[in-house]
């Protein structure tokens, strides 16, 4: 029906994928260390919530606190890996306009992801790591799509998870005209013009700091974590 189409991919969902290895390669790592599923206590617990975040966004005391729990022995290094391949994944997603402020070109990213390929290939006896190449492998082109274009869905599944939230806060509309007329109240409410007294009585907000200090060195992390 569209000849001309190309395919992409929602850039959220590739680093869910990566993220979603970092836990898997975390909880196998617990296992063969403790036999048993991790709890609080386990140093590897600890970091979990850490591992999920952007690198850029950890303060120096967390990522310290990571270097620290990682580097002790080979069940760390075996997390480190595949944190260090999500981050590098991650370096090639953030070329895009909507970050670097002016489009990639292909080859850029294209160049990117192949660092990440090749990181996974040096570990390819974390089989986590195998599987994740492996499916970037196959998006790649998609991915590369996306990355240039800047196309996403982050809009739509915005607005539906909204609707959806309505009809859950409501029990269930039995009037779809009542319906209609609070999912568009709830869809629309960030573009709406706020009226002159909400305006004059809203507080500012205190945007939160973040660390930039490591943002995309992953080359950092490998110096830190892996030294010969």
């Amino acid at each position: 029906m569209l000849p001309h189409a190309t395919l992409t991919v929602d850039l959220f969902h590739v680093v869910q994928l990566a993220v979603k290895a970092v836990g898997d390669v975390r909880r196998r790592v617990v296992r063969a260390r403790y036999g048993r599923r991790g709890r609080s206590g386990d140093p590897e617990y600890g970091i979990k919530g850490l591992l999920v975040r952007n690198l850029e966004h950890l303060s120096p005391d967390q990522f310290a606190k990571i270097i620290d729990t990682l580097d002790r022995d080979r069940y760390g290094q075996e997390i480190a890996a595949a944190w260090i391949a999500k981050e590098k994944l991650r370096d090639a997603l953030k070329l895009r306009a909507r970050v670097t402020g002016s489009t990639p070109c292909e080859r850029q990213v294209r160049d990117r992801l192949f660092t990440f390929s090749d990181w996974c290939a040096a570990h390819q006896d974390i089989p986590e790591l195998v599987t994740l190449a492996n499916t970037i492998s196959r998006w790649e082109n998609q991915i590369v799509t996306a990355v240039t274009t800047g196309v996403t869905n982050a809009t739509a599944e915005s607005l539906n998870r909204l609707a959806k939230l309505e009809a859950r806060h409501a029990y269930g509309f039995r009037n779809p005209a009542n319906q209609r007329r609070r999912v568009r109240i709830a869809c629309t409410r960030g573009t709406r013009r706020p009226s002159a007294r909400t305006a004059s009585t809203t507080r500012g907000v205190t945007k939160r700091k973040h660390y930039h200090g490591y943002q995309g060195e992953t080359r950092f992390l490998e110096a830190a974590l892996f030294q010969e």
